[in-house]
């Protein structure tokens, strides 16, 4: 069969240049042109050459070189450059980011701009809770999430002398690189006062430290991976130099590149100006910006083809999978060889002599040894940011995600060599064979690529942890179960998450303050639907307003309830920035209205621009430039808020909106609030949905949110203004089942929210100190005796919670259980039914009045009321009156059954 040259991808010829470097050939100089790949130059004739090898085994290139081959990479995506030219790589990394920004922006980073123009000269040493100062200041992912876990361990445990650690850090009399090993060291001895076992790692590494001094001092530092300051070492053609030596170096390695090629490129300075938020740091040294051209472009490689590698998710007995996707990472065992980071890692020989010194597989298996230590260093040295994994069980794909952060060891886990993910999809339907029975494998074969590709373009279920923080949680969530089971529990902690703030091993206080917090500045909001909850009341309705002065008139006016008001933040258009930017290109028109104003789409196709009477834009495309419709501001709104899709027109959209951006100072990078907000409805199913939410039931679907294919938008019936939901608004209801089932709920909110039963755990019960003693009743066992008992009569939906017996102390606490929370409730489930409180409690809990010959009835006809007079009325204990024997006597009763 004749060879197609087409039949050569970008895979290959990235397969062939690994190949050149791999074997060090000596490959045939080109004449006058070099490709650049991976950042180095090579001949094109002699790429393609090694490509058609990785292809077909054959090393014949029929196009020969110049222009056919060159334009062949071109096409790829890969730069030719002239080789009369001098070629810079760090002129080339400028060039390749500003291009990057110009498509695509800074969205994915400006979150570290943001955060500094928020922390800025923080943590601040001299404050007085210096444990709130580290809690309270938002790292993100800029210090790995185990690290900030530790930091706050430390500062709850020895606040005053971890304090000391921050004023060393931050002392600028003193050189940087004393700081640094000081901190490192002395913060590692108070780690070790708490958590003894070395295999535990205090994460105050370089990478954490730099963040600190960062967040501190941003005019004099800037963020450090050790993944980026070794390419760049590598591009540079410098040494890199040992731990704890890497930050000071890097700084100057910085210093540097900014003073040489970012100061001097007035093009990017004003670039950047012009994406950079308002309320993000101003950043004049580009210390941050200089950070964020080597990150993006030494780390995400861009233009650089990802590999793929398979990850196990299991020993011989144990699954890890449902931990890795949980804490998004994938992660592998062999814990006994510690940290790598720790060690002088420079080849795969290094992690086989570490297998060996554990003893790790015996003589006769060196083959094994020599293997495993190949794929330990895979996943240390080889695996790189943007790289695609797929955990696999077997042949079966359990997910698929994106690396994007460098190795971590978390010590203390079986599987504690971790690599950050970014999961894209666990919804797989098809399997890879390739690399079975290994832990980590790298994937080269192309069906299996092809169909990971294909994935990736299209997951059908994202769950995509970025830069902007966006949330595992469903966007609709209602926690339901009887009372006590911890609905509110979990809804705070549920929002809070769903907000960015990490709540794992936080005390309850500090939780609940941390909620707070978001609370006061309307990220969070929290309401209650009763019976009388009302449209009015939650979208918008017509309110009287209090008049000014006694004799003046009331006024109505459309006031906004409590879900539109959060959902018009959530989305909040920079609206002035919009609106100022285009009345300015409007005026411009005005001055000239017969004039057709060029413009280019973002792939560079020509259009026209002229302005009608009503101040919108009228298309005009072709080389006659012929009037073919009208662009609205409304719709240009529309665009740029994701709430329509033009299909053939987005193009000459973008085209304006680019024209605001580069001419008239519009920022589009502001024009939505990337963070999450929630809305906690307490006792949902009190209200009536269907009414309350009226014609926006539809909208708050995922599907149907702003942004999406599918989504939607409503004109409101008082103000008439088009409204829709945004995708990062979430609601998260609750619901109590004694009130009302779920069974029983309104189909349309029952089809738009994912359902969180909360069920009665009685495991989680913890005993205070000494009540179990005292006591002698089990109370996980009680309250599993009572809730059998209230199924049986009644149903699930009707138990008590296991909340209302956590932590209880004395037997004055559990009496006041009873009192205020068991006996309640079940007078309430059935309606003074005490035969049938009887049959859950026992006779302990009841007095009885026995009957008597007395007649008390009044005289009725011939009614006979003697038999009546014989039975016992029963009234229940008053538990405050009882004393403690009495009491814990009626307890233990409980457990009493017929037969």
């Amino acid at each position: 069969m004749k060879f197609n040259p087409s039949s050569i991808t970008k895979d290959h010829v990235l397969k062939g240049v690994k190949a050149i470097e791999k074997e060090n050939q000596d490959l045939i100089p080109s004449t006058r042109w070099n490709v650049i790949v991976d950042g180095k130059p090579y001949p094109p004739k002699e790429v393609m050459r090694y490509a058609r090898y990785e292809f077909d085994g054959s090393y014949d290139w029929p196009r020969g070189g110049g222009w056919p081959t060159n334009d062949f990479l071109e096409k790829m995506g890969f730069q030719l450059i002239d080789k009369s030219s001098p070629y810079d790589p760090l002129t080339e990394l400028i060039k390749t980011y500003k291009k990057h920004i110009k498509e695509n922006g800074i969205n994915d980073e400006i979150y570290k701009w943001r955060l500094l123009g928020k922390y800025g000269g923080r943590p601040n040493t001299e404050v007085k809770d210096f444990k709130h100062e580290i809690h309270s200041i938002e790292f993100a992912n800029l210090i790995y999430y185990k690290g900030i876990d530790v930091m706050r361990h430390i500062v709850n445990e020895r606040e005053e002398r971890y304090r000391e650690q921050f004023k060393i850090l931050f002392d600028e009399d003193l050189p940087l690189q004393e700081r640094l090993e000081t901190f490192t060291n002395n913060t590692l001895k108070i780690y070790r006062e708490l958590i003894t076992e070395e295999r535990f790692s205090h994460h105050h590494d370089e990478r954490t430290m730099s963040t600190l001094l960062t967040f501190h001092n941003p005019t004099k530092y800037t963020f450090y991976k050790n993944s980026f300051y070794q390419k760049l070492c590598k591009l540079l053609k410098v040494k890199a130099r040992p731990k704890l030596k890497k930050y000071t170096h890097y700084l100057e390695l910085v210093d540097g590149f900014i003073e040489d090629y970012v100061r001097p490129d007035n093009e990017l300075i004003a670039l950047i100006e012009q994406l950079l938020p308002e309320d993000g740091f101003k950043d004049e040294n580009h210390l941050i910006l200089a950070q964020d051209i080597l990150y993006t472009t030494l780390d995400k490689e861009l233009g650089i083809t990802r590999a793929y590698w398979r990850i196990g998710t299991k020993d011989d007995t144990t699954s890890y999978w449902s931990q890795m996707h949980k804490q998004n990472q994938v992660s592998i065992g062999w814990a006994e060889i510690g940290d790598l980071d720790e060690k002088d890692i420079k080849s795969k020989k290094d992690i086989l002599q570490l297998l060996n010194d554990e003893g790790f597989y015996n003589e006769n298996k060196k083959n094994v040894a020599s293997r495993k230590a190949g794929e330990i260093y895979n996943f240390y040295e080889n695996i790189n940011i943007g790289d695609v994994v797929l955990a696999q069980d077997g042949f079966d794909i359990l997910g698929i995600g994106l690396v994007d952060d460098d190795y971590n060891y978390n010590g203390g886990e079986d599987f504690p060599h971790t690599r950050s993910v970014r999961w894209k999809t666990t919804n797989v339907n098809f399997k890879n064979e390739q690399g079975n029975l290994t832990t980590v494998y790298k994937i080269t074969d192309l069906n299996t690529i092809h169909n990971v590709e294909r994935i990736l373009a299209n997951p059908t279920n994202e769950t995509d942890n970025s830069k902007s923080h966006e949330s595992e949680s469903a966007l609709n969530t209602i926690l339901y179960g009887p009372p006590g089971t911890g609905k509110t529990y979990h809804t705070i902690n549920n929002a809070l998450e769903i907000c960015g703030v990490k709540t794992e091993g936080l005390p309850r206080k500090e939780v609940k303050k941390l909620y707070k917090e978001l609370v006061e500045t309307g990220q969070i909001v929290f309401t209650t639907f009763h019976q009388s909850t009302a449209y009015e009341d939650f979208i918008e309705g017509i309110k009287p307003l209090e008049p000014e002065k006694e004799g003046d008139h009331i006024i109505y006016k459309v006031v906004d309830g409590t879900f539109k008001t959060l959902a018009v933040k959530a989305n909040t258009p920079s609206q002035r920035s919009f609106d100022d930017s285009y009345n300015k290109f409007i005026e411009s028109l005005s001055s000239d209205p017969e004039a057709i104003l060029e413009l280019k789409t973002p792939t560079g196709k020509t259009f026209g621009i002229s302005l009608n009477k009503n101040e919108n834009l009228n298309l005009h495309t072709g080389k006659t430039q012929i009037k073919q419709g009208t662009l609205t501001k409304e719709n240009l709104l529309k665009e740029l808020n994701g709430e329509k899709k033009f299909i053939g027109w987005e193009g000459y959209f973008k085209g304006v909106l680019g024209h605001l951006e580069s001419k008239y100072g519009y920022k589009r990078n502001i024009s939505i609030d990337r963070k999450n907000y929630v809305l906690i409805i307490d006792e949902i199913n009190r209200g009536n949905v269907s009414a309350i939410f009226g014609e926006l039931i539809t909208l708050i679907e995922e599907d149907k949110r702003l942004g999406k294919d599918e989504a939607l938008t409503a004109t409101l019936p008082y103000s008439k203004d088009p409204f829709g939901v945004p995708p990062n608004l979430y609601i998260i209801g609750t619901m109590n089942t004694a009130d009302r089932s779920v069974e029983a709920l309104d189909t349309a909110l029952r089809r738009r929210f994912s359902f969180v039963e909360m069920p009665p755990e009685p495991e989680k019960i913890k005993e205070g100190k000494g009540l179990e003693d005292i006591v002698e009743v089990n109370l996980p066992k009680l309250l599993t005796t009572i809730n059998n008992r209230i199924e049986k009569l009644l149903d699930k939906d009707h138990m008590i919670g296991h909340s209302y017996f956590m932590g209880l102390n004395t037997v004055e606490e559990l009496k006041l259980v009873f009192h205020n929370k068991v006996l309640p409730l079940l007078q309430e489930y059935f309606f003074g039914d005490y035969g049938k409180i009887g049959l859950v409690l026992g006779e302990g809990f009841f007095e009885s009045t026995e009957g008597n010959d007395k007649d008390i009835f009044a005289p009725f006809n011939d009614y006979d009321s003697n038999g009546l007079m014989q039975r016992n009325v029963y009234h229940l204990k008053n538990l405050s009156k009882m004393d403690d024997l009495d009491f814990i006597k009626a307890v233990k009763n409980v457990f009493k059954q017929n037969g």
